[in-house]
């Protein structure tokens, strides 16, 4: 029944969304929706048939660990198939896939990323939908992700069940940046969507200290007096300058964090990325506690 509403829904909305989002209309958005969920569940499948069960059990994972991905899986096996269903005809195909994993703790991992960055992608395409229906859809699978995420960071690296009270949203372009580089050669029947691409950003350490200091690695074209490294955590943005390629970490910073390098202190948009984004994390274990009812930092006691 509900694919059916959603495939209704789409005939007819060609509609561009103008400002809010250029070049971009319902049809689209979901054709980015799939290509994001095709990624993720090439990530599953290839991951699954590389790492058997006697090899989670040597990294040292109990059993139930991989049964429970295996369902993973196949959530993301279904919003490929119900995605596909709707769009019919002009649903894009999957591409090739190239993943830098190498051992289970390392699929482990991207997991947690890659399920974090579709939640951020589902809840940020909400707030461009044209009301035909899909934001629904958009916000259940964003939900099912976030609670993938969250299982995996808890359950599995044994570290926070979330990340604030709020999620990230991400818009195409950003969660687009976040997995391009996994994507290889596509068919050349599928749709051209309107992404626009950025240079490639590394920020390390990926786990900062803090109150410390990261390294940003960026390779652009031309140069702007000023560079900011922008911290993208819940509904909030941070800024840090960046100088000889270091910026410092602000306060308050928890969970799975993007950063981009933009060019002025203004919400990330087209207007101002100079940069896609990356992920950094910041763990903290059961003795946070929220201490600021605005920007709710965490404090931990060990």
């Amino acid at each position: 029944m509900f694919r059916k509403a959603i495939l209704l829904a789409l005939v007819g909305a060609a509609t561009t969304l103008g400002q809010a989002l250029s070049g971009w209309d319902d049809t689209s958005l979901t054709q980015y929706l799939l290509t994001l969920q095709h990624v993720e569940n090439a990530f599953f499948s290839q991951g699954l048939d590389t790492f058997a069960d006697t090899d989670f059990a040597d990294a040292g994972y109990p059993t139930w660990v991989r049964n429970r991905i295996s369902q993973i899986a196949a959530h993301e096996a279904a919003h490929v198939a119900d995605l596909t269903d709707a769009l019919g005809e002009v649903a894009p195909a999957a591409c090739t896939y190239n993943f830098p994993i190498t051992d289970v703790d390392s699929f482990i991992d991207l997991a947690q990323q890659i399920t974090t960055i579709e939640a951020s992608a589902g809840i940020g395409a909400v707030g461009f939908i044209n009301g035909t229906g899909l934001e629904i859809y958009a916000a259940s699978i964003a939900a099912a992700e976030s609670r993938h995420a969250g299982w995996l960071t808890s359950a599995v690296e044994k570290r926070q069940p979330w990340d604030g009270p709020w999620e990230t949203p991400l818009s195409p372009n950003e969660a687009y940046s976040l997995l391009v580089d996994y994507i290889g050669d596509c068919p050349e029947t599928n749709p051209s969507l309107p992404f626009k691409t950025y240079p490639a950003l590394t920020v390390y350490p990926g786990y900062p200290a803090a109150d410390g200091t990261v390294y940003v690695s960026l390779t652009l074209k031309a140069a702007a007096s000023t560079f900011y490294l922008a911290w993208l955590d819940g509904l909030t943005v941070q800024y840090s300058p960046i100088a000889n390629g270091q910026a410092t970490v602000p306060e308050g910073l928890d969970g799975t964090v993007y950063v981009a390098v933009v060019s002025s202190q203004a919400p990330p948009s087209d207007s101002n990325l100079v940069s896609g984004l990356a992920v950094v994390q910041f763990p903290f274990d059961s003795w946070a506690t929220d201490t600021d009812p605005t920007d709710l930092p965490k404090k931990t006691a060990q």
